[in-house]
């Protein structure tokens, strides 16, 4: 499994939607303009620049996203290499106490650090350091100092020639198991559901990080964007760089481990910021509904994450019809991926604010009619026919395992406890 040329994403936040976005706005990375287009009011560091008195000096960009760019930084008072995840201005205020407040990001880490060093699903998660605040021009910045990642699930999803997608059914269940770790952890013992698990945030850890980071920034120094010698920008962009696992070329799926990043959007089980939640390929149906959720739709987003990893494309692809919504689309998707019925559900369905918009009393679909011009597979045809599974055997145990995941009923869905004693796992 090949790991070099390929940069990784930041180890606590998503790259590749805002990246895009940035790409469109005329910015390379993260839009540092002050009349940038939905600019949150990124801090513009730059390598070398110290923090915190100079405890924290930077010596690499490792990504960024939505709301906050990552770094990597040398912690001088304990002879370290850290990684500093520098919220915006705007991010700042959404974690500040009060009705306006939409994450809860910083109690999360400190949580999730402290409840129970000993669980077998703690090493899953990232490990929180310290935090800071320093003032930038465009206001307070709030500054969450972790460890340092290599790259994440969708480095591996890249690695293959001509656009295939797919990664080892052996990696993919490595990888699952240690998911369901980090995930029984989270639920279970600090009362937190994550909401935004996706490629992402499933991160690694490397195999020996001083020498790892050591290597590549001789290797590979750091290095700004190439922006001429004939101007003087206000703001030079720094190019991201991940960190790889290991000095070698490769690495044997045996020391891949797992780490779950970025609860910036996650809730607690108890208190939720908002009830639209998850990236839209992978809601739960109880989301789209406006049912009550909670951990369920973590175990939902996985069962989804895997197939996707099996075949290399998403399970659910919904499109806008004249007739039918986009969420319409989606739920009538799902039957037929899962060969289920809502309307076999009555319970459920009562308690969805949103039943009457998607359903008619009956629990029929309210606009859709069967008949997609491009239907989808069933869960079944689509591991036989795309993924490299080895037989009918292998298939029909990881069919039997994913329907765990995807119940159409949250209350009917496996727990990540119970997934993770699954015999799947020792097959």
């Amino acid at each position: 499994m090949s790991t070099s040329h390929s940069p990784a994403h930041s180890s606590t936040t998503s790259t590749s939607q805002s990246s895009s976005a940035g790409s469109l706005s005329g910015f390379p990375e993260e839009d540092l303009r002050d009349g940038g287009r939905d600019n949150p009011r990124y801090f513009p560091a730059r390598l070398g620049q110290p923090f915190a008195q100079g405890r924290f000096c930077t010596v690499r960009k490792l990504g960024w996203g939505q709301y906050s760019s990552v770094w990597l930084a040398k912690d001088r008072a304990e002879d370290r290499f850290v990684a500093l995840k520098i919220l915006t201005n705007e991010a700042t205020k959404a974690i500040a106490p009060g009705p306006d407040q939409r994450s809860d990001e910083l109690r999360m880490l400190e949580s999730i650090a402290s409840a129970d060093p000993s669980h077998r699903g703690f090493r899953h998660h990232l490990a929180y350091l310290d935090a800071f605040e320093f003032a930038g021009p465009h206001g307070l910045h709030r500054c969450i100092v972790t460890e340092a990642l290599g790259y994440g699930l969708d480095h591996l999803r890249n690695l293959r020639p001509g656009g295939d997608r797919r990664i080892a059914p052996s990696i993919v269940k490595r990888v699952t198991r240690q998911v369901l770790l980090g995930l029984e952890y989270l639920h279970d013992v600090c009362g937190i559901v994550h909401t935004d698990l996706k490629h992402d945030n499933i991160l690694f850890r490397p195999q020996d990080l001083q020498t790892v980071i050591t290597h590549e920034l001789v290797e590979n120094p750091s290095v700004t964007y190439d922006c001429g010698t004939e101007v003087n920008p206000s703001v030079v962009p720094v190019l991201s760089q991940g960190l790889p696992l290991s000095t070698n070329a490769s690495i044997h799926e045996r020391h891949l481990d797992v780490v779950l990043a970025d609860v910036g959007h996650s809730h607690w089980r108890d208190r939720h910021f908002q009830e639209h939640v998850q990236p839209a390929a992978l809601r739960a149906p109880e989301v789209i509904l406006g049912h009550p959720w909670g951990p369920p739709v973590d175990i939902w987003s996985l069962g989804c994450l895997i197939t996707e990893w099996l075949v290399g494309y998403w399970l659910f692809e919904p499109i806008r019809e004249k007739e039918w919504s986009y969420e319409e689309d989606h739920l009538a998707r799902m039957t037929e991926a899962l060969d289920a019925r809502f309307d076999t559900e009555p319970s459920f369905l009562e308690n969805g604010k949103n039943r009457d918009q998607f359903f008619n009393p009956d629990g029929s679909f309210a606009h859709f009619t069967p008949g997609h011009r491009e239907p989808a597979w069933s869960l079944r045809k689509m591991l036989s026919e795309d993924s490299e599974l080895g037989d009918d055997v292998e298939v029909d145990a990881v069919v039997r395992f994913l329907r765990l995941c995807l119940q159409l009923d949250p209350a009917k869905r496996a727990s990540a406890r119970e997934l993770v004693g699954d015999p799947w796992f020792t097959e």
